[in-house]
């Protein structure tokens, strides 16, 4: 991280009234703050990575379709894109700790009844519609409190960076989110070989013991805060709406092919259901090891501002996704998931950071909320859209992205807001 020795809880000057004892004001409480969110977000990478890559033949061992798989990512994407900007709201008024603990304990609740509910599918004990609502439930607990932790810990990140710093401190909590994309399938693919259900109860336990450690170490020295009434972000606050629509529309375009690319694999590639989690595997790692460079290099290193890199990840996206479509042979598949990953690193902390250097420090967690939401909000309109095109032809949802990634690269180069985000003098007050 590239923190600015300036860089404090002194951007988020305390109300008047504010219950504040001293802040954390020495770098190395900074970084080990942060080093620890950092470490919360390599357990939440883990899981989705997981989730996408163990449940699609899990679902068809137990009876479910393609698009019942697609619905439970829906229906808890929905809870996410609901609540995310609440949870962070009330984290600009509340402090950040309290929302980045109840994510992480949602989370682990959420893999680990989720797990119970497909073990009691395989073994026979539930059935039918009963045994479909109670995976819906389960996972969307994870929309429901999980959502909480993300916008919490990002706000975290910002109000302890300077504005030059912004873009490669929101860049570090993704990428190691993607670090742990990274590691979800073949940790997944590890755990398989200790039973079915396995991989879920190992990430629920892992966000168990990071609750536990944020808990006893995140060090946060700021109290809730009593303000005087002001206006609220809001969803047309005309300083942030084209971020959110780069944010929804990328969604969309990244959403698709993670919630379909394990049945791909199955009926383009013709893998079998025992085979194909390993080899999705391969290509979900590739493709979260391409991210992680993306922001780990080319987001820390180069210093590109958001502008830049809202205009370049879409072109990648097109690159990537045609890859995938024109070929059926499994090395040019993992290429095209390769570049898009690259893609997705850029986009993803560069909506985020766009968003964040817009609006005014007590207003980070309601903004970054919202900006997490319409990203989120793409795995409430792909698994309706994607699997009904999956239905026509199992090339058919990476046409669609690609069309969709060249429209979103002329709207990230048309859109004045875009052109000139974080285009500021560097280290200007905020």
């Amino acid at each position: 991280m590239h923190q600015s020795p300036e860089a404090t809880d002194r951007e988020r000057p305390p109300a008047p009234h504010a219950d504040a004892a001293p802040p954390v004001t020495t770098p190395g409480q900074r970084r080990f703050a942060i080093a620890l969110l950092l470490v919360g977000a390599v357990c939440a990478g883990m899981g989705q990575t997981i989730v996408f890559s163990v449940l699609p033949p899990l679902a068809r061992d137990i009876g479910l379709s393609n698009f019942q798989v697609g619905a439970i990512f829906m229906i808890s994407a929905t809870a996410w894109v609901m609540l995310g900007p609440r949870w962070g709201a009330l984290s600009d008024d509340h402090g950040r700790k309290p929302f980045i603990l109840i994510g992480l304990i949602g989370f682990a609740l959420s893999m680990a009844l989720f797990a119970t509910s497909i073990q009691l599918g395989l073994a026979g004990a539930l059935s039918g519609l009963p045994l479909y609502l109670l995976m819906i439930a389960t996972r969307s607990l994870y929309g429901l409190i999980g959502s909480a932790g993300p916008p919490a810990a990002q706000a975290y990140i910002a109000d302890r960076t300077s504005k030059n710093d912004r873009t490669a401190g929101i860049a570090g909590f993704t990428a190691a989110f993607g670090f742990g994309a990274m590691l979800g399938p073949g940790f997944g693919a590890a755990a398989l070989l200790i039973g079915e259900t396995a991989p879920f109860f190992a990430a629920a336990g892992l966000a168990a013991f990071m609750s536990a450690a944020v808990f006893a170490f995140l060090p946060e020295r700021t109290g809730p805060k009593r303000r005087a009434p002001r206006v609220r972000v809001r969803l047309g606050d005309q300083r942030i709406i084209a971020f959110f629509a780069f944010a929804l529309i990328f969604g969309v375009v990244n959403a698709i092919p993670i919630q379909t690319i394990a049945f791909y694999f199955i009926d383009r590639l013709g893998y079998s259901t025992s085979a194909a989690p390993g080899y999705v595997s391969i290509g979900l790692t590739a493709g979260a090891m391409a991210s992680l460079f993306a922001q780990l290099v080319i987001v820390q290193r180069l210093r590109m501002t958001p502008a830049r890199l809202m205009r370049v990840a879409p072109a990648l996206m097109v690159i990537g996704h045609a890859l995938i479509w024109l070929t059926s042979a499994l090395w040019p598949v993992v290429l095209g998931m390769l570049i898009s990953g690259i893609g997705a690193g850029l986009a993803i902390p560069a909506a985020t950071s766009a968003t964040s250097l817009a609006v005014e420090p007590d207003e980070q967690g309601a903004a970054i909320g919202l900006a997490n939401s319409f990203g989120a909000a793409g795995f409430i309109i792909s698994p309706v859209l994607g699997f009904w095109l999956y239905g026509l032809a199992p090339q058919a949802p990476f046409y669609f992205t690609t069309a969709l990634a060249a429209l979103l690269l002329i709207f990230a180069w048309r859109t004045p807001a875009i052109r000139n985000a974080g285009g500021a003098r560097p280290g200007a007050a905020r």
